[in-house]
């Protein structure tokens, strides 16, 4: 029987299918160390040894999971404090949690047992965070026999999130069931959504998907109604956008008109490789305007290039504010700063919530005068929100490189990508003479820059059909 890791649960709330490929496909795929980190959300070992510096810890250091298991053991039974790296087994179930914490109470240990707490970059509790604590919760009631109630996530500031576990034990439960099956065989029904972009077996699973024309395809569509538009016999994109909006009321009762009507909108424009837009998106005017994309490295928990593209007119000119060191952060960041004031009342465009949220974070962190950030705030526009409730396109992600993509846009570098951004700047902080790897990453920036500005005029442009 394979081993059952708390990773089985991050791969199941991403994309089922990863599970099933990891499993039962014959081809395996090569995992790079920091790849899967950045996958599951982790920090750098090293960051998170800083975050529990204050405490006198003892830390697992043994490769084989059945000795790990066994030194795990014999530190909990000796009462330490903190385990890092602590290894849990039974059975199949293996579990991995970074810390394991002492606190008061009966066990089979006597007068305390542990409870687990993983280390995350996000600094919000997320659902597969919490699936993983309650599966490390289940696996410490049949080691200690004392479950823990709750759950813990520490965040890159060294703050505990912490959270109930039966608030949501069935829904864990009803995951470890489909897990399991999964894992002996049963495959999973496509589904894809944003999440499966984060697993190796993305193209496949997509080239699967589109060989089948399947209706989950559909941006933004929900499991549920997928699930209602298959009991209708409804599974295939072409069919779904010939169909008549009454003969799909009356087929699909538990989806509104109003959705169903967008839906077979979202299937006609793939079906017909052809963007529709409902509504003009109306921009402020102006002269100049500035296009933001931020580059971090959630390993390590920096912002370490904000790049700044200016346009007058056709003109445009690129600037970058550069850390080539995490401890220069902050010097870029004020660079940054002091451009922005140079440019107050200039319109910022940017793609996503990412920019919004490091600009605040930053802030904070820096102590930036509050009229400042408070003027960059007010004047940062993004599009994501401004362009997909007024056009669709006949694409299966609402991404910057899958809309630019369609309407021409080509990134310099083939592998091109946010993760990649990433594993270039580990690379270039693991050998500070490849500075050709870290143009690669300010090259990234700056397509993503002129990306976002293609986007926007391209969408100034259209007028409703």
């Amino acid at each position: 029987m394979p081993q059952l890791t708390e990773k089985h649960f991050y791969k199941y709330i991403k994309c089922p299918l990863w599970l099933y490929f990891d499993e039962h496909e014959d081809e395996k795929k090569l995992h790079d160390p920091l790849m899967d980190r950045l996958q599951e959300d982790g920090l750098l070992d090293d960051l998170q040894r800083k975050l529990i510096s204050d405490r006198d810890f003892s830390e697992v250091e043994i490769e084989d999971v059945e000795e790990a298991f066994i030194k795990t053991i014999k530190l909990m039974k000796e009462g330490v404090q903190t385990i890092y790296h602590g290894v849990l087994v039974h059975g199949h179930w293996v579990g991995r949690p970074d810390v394991l914490e002492k606190v008061q109470g009966k066990s089979k240990l006597g007068d305390h047992y542990y409870v687990a707490a993983d280390f995350k970059r996000n600094r919000r509790l997320r659902k597969e965070y919490m699936f993983q604590g309650a599966f490390y919760a289940e696996l410490l009631r049949l080691i200690q026999g004392a479950k823990p109630a709750q759950g813990y996530v520490i965040d890159p500031d060294g703050e505990v999130m912490e959270y109930l576990i039966e608030d949501f034990e069935s829904q864990f439960h009803l995951s470890l069931d489909v897990i399991e099956r999964i894992m002996a065989g049963k495959r999973p029904a496509h589904f894809v959504t944003s999440g499966c972009k984060q697993s190796p077996w993305h193209k496949q699973c997509q080239l699967e998907a589109v060989e089948c024309n399947d209706i989950s395809l559909l941006n933004r569509v929900f499991v549920s109604e997928v699930e209602a538009l298959r009991r209708a016999g409804i599974s295939n994109i072409s069919a779904f956008s010939k169909m008549d909006i009454d003969e799909l009321e009356k087929k699909v009762p538990d989806i509104s008109s109003d959705r169903l009507i967008l839906l077979r909108e979202q299937a006609t424009a793939i079906t017909q490789e052809k963007h529709i837009v409902l509504e003009p998106v109306k921009f402020p005017p102006a002269d100049r305007e500035l296009y933001f994309d931020i580059e971090s490295d959630p390993l390590r928990d920096i912002d370490y290039l904000f790049g700044i593209l200016e346009v007058e007119g056709e003109k445009s000119t690129y600037n970058s504010f550069l850390a080539k060191k995490p401890e220069d952060e902050g010097k870029a960041w004020q660079e940054f700063i002091d451009f922005m004031r140079s440019r107050a009342g200039l319109p910022i465009y940017h793609y996503g919530w990412f920019e919004i949220e490091v600009v605040r974070r930053l802030g904070q962190k820096y102590g930036t005068d509050e009229k400042v950030l408070n003027e960059i705030e007010n004047n940062m526009i993004d599009l994501l929100p401004m362009i997909r409730e007024k056009i669709i396109f006949p694409v299966y992600f609402y991404s910057l490189k899958d809309i630019a993509q369609y309407l021409g846009f080509k990134w310099r570098h083939p592998e091109a990508s946010g993760a990649n951004s990433v594993l270039w700047f580990e690379e270039y902080l693991g050998n500070r003479r490849k500075t050709s790897v870290l143009k690669r990453v300010v090259d990234y920036n700056e397509d993503d820059v002129r990306a976002t500005w293609l986007v926007k005029k391209w969408c100034a442009e259209q007028e409703a059909e």
